[in-house]
């Protein structure tokens, strides 16, 4: 394979696209399907900037991810399942299995077209590192982080 994390990106949409609690919360309105899409984005750095990540850790990366973007808490097992699903796919890519990678492609179900878009994907800035440096971080009076010249407004909602 030639661009692996090419691959991996399109591995991630196919596995989200049949995910139903990314499907319910953006078709309840919980967030718009372009932010599916960055996370199909978010999701590939994540994997590919923070190296040896367990199941464990990207279920946990994906559980905040669903809170904080899509106000959705997860009660069910799919976050460890979908972790465990790339966690797999990411280690065949990096080790350039390209047989295996093909065996177990084909048992994924197929892409759903409520994810796929005709324009272009717009690339987020964000922050991936799970373990982020507090020294590029500076709190604002309210409750506001300047991350890098960027501003992350934090929802106050109760638990």
């Amino acid at each position: 394979m030639s661009n692996t994390k090419e691959f991996f990106l399109s591995v991630i949409q196919r596995i989200f696209s049949n995910w139903t609690a990314l499907r319910m919360a953006v078709e309840h309105g919980m967030g718009a399907k372009g932010m599916a899409i960055d996370f199909c984005f978010y999701m590939t750095e994540v994997m590919y900037i923070n190296e040896g990540l367990n199941s464990s850790e990207i279920a946990n990366e994906l559980e905040d991810y669903m809170d904080e973007h899509f106000n959705t808490e997860l009660q069910d097992d799919s976050a460890i399942q979908v972790a465990e699903e790339l966690l797999k796919f990411y280690r065949y890519c990096t080790e350039n299995t390209e047989n295996l990678v093909t065996i177990e492609l084909a048992k994924l179900p197929p892409l759903q077209p409520w994810l796929v878009t005709n324009e272009p994907a717009k690339r987020i800035q964000t922050s991936c590192a799970i373990e982020n440096d507090s020294s590029e971080e500076e709190e604002t009076s309210d409750g506001m982080q300047v991350v890098d010249e960027w501003t992350e407004v934090r929802g106050r909602r109760n638990r």
